[in-house]
């Protein structure tokens, strides 16, 4: 059964999950608020206030294995979820999902919990919006760079806190769907040295991000994650066709990039597209564990 998340523009949203129908309401319904983000937190001051200071993340909490735990680190709250039987005190690769707007991370563990491998998944939470969650307030397809690349900061400090205090086999694997898409391709791109490799989903890059309009000349590390692209050729919500200019631009920057398009499939994610992407972000795993030596 196809897998249906919210849109990343205005309400209704609506999630289709594998095991049943659920509506995400929107402003107003019974669903308990998200918390306000509180005055003196690093996500409430502007980053000219924001410490300088590198933050240390707590260490795993403990959980039997398949448990799901919550942190917060550098400002950013997150959910921590252990798959195939892996224990939180274990080196394994570590996968993170960025939610779309107006959505939630759980929504993403429904699908996530399908990942057989070990490995840990982070799940962040944007910044509350009407009772969910969105990572910018903007709906336009070229959003100001200056807009995503400040979120980007933030995840990929976020990141590199959790990597250095979580026994992790190699560079993080993002993948993210709609506004979450949007920030995984603009996190390859912002902080490409950061990430193994990128999934995004029903995203694209926006255009005032493109290495040749954002960049200078060489300014990009000489290695780049490899992105791999996942789109609905029926989606209106985010144009398929921006996902298209996005891939050609990034390979004519010297990215590795690709885009599977699901005949049919508008902004959700189909049954076939969530099996594909979960074997795709598994193999790049395995890699990882090829890849790396031995603590």
């Amino acid at each position: 059964m196809p897998m249906r998340h919210p849109s990343a523009y205005p309400p209704p949203f609506r999630l289709l999950l594998s095991i049943g129908v659920i509506l995400l309401p929107v402003p107003g319904c019974n669903r308990k608020p998200a918390p306000a983000t509180p005055a003196g937190s690093a996500a409430a001051r502007p980053p000219s206030e924001t410490p300088s200071a590198v933050p240390v993340a707590p260490p795993p909490q403990a959980g039997e294995p398949g448990s799901t735990t919550r942190g917060e680190i550098a400002g950013v709250r997150y959910l921590e979820h252990m798959t195939g039987g892996a224990r939180p005190d274990e080196r394994v690769p570590m996968i993170v999902a960025l939610h779309p707007m107006g959505g939630d991370p759980a929504d993403l563990l429904q699908m996530l919990r399908r990942y057989h491998r070990r490995a840990r998944l982070i799940l962040p939470y944007g910044h509350p919006s009407g009772g969910m969650y969105i990572w910018y307030n903007s709906v336009r397809d070229d959003v100001a760079a200056s807009l995503v690349t400040r979120e980007a900061d933030r995840i990929a400090e976020a990141l590199a806190a959790l990597v250095a205090a979580r026994p992790t086999i190699g560079k993080p694997l993002v993948t993210g769907f709609s506004q979450g898409g949007i920030m995984t391709f603009a996190l390859a791109v912002t902080h490409p040295e950061a990430l193994a490799a990128a999934f995004p989903i029903s995203g694209l890059l926006p255009p005032s991000l493109y290495p040749s309009a954002a960049l200078s000349p060489g300014a990009l590390p000489a290695t780049l994650p490899p992105i791999a692209a996942f789109h609905g050729a029926s989606d209106l919500a985010v144009p398929t066709q921006g996902a298209r200019d996005s891939i050609a631009e990034l390979r004519r920057a010297g990215y590795t990039a690709e885009l599977r398009e699901y005949p049919g499939v508008e902004h959700d994610i189909s049954g076939e597209e969530e099996s594909e992407i979960l074997e795709r972000i598994g193999l790049a795993a395995d890699g990882l564990a090829v890849a790396a030596p031995a603590p």
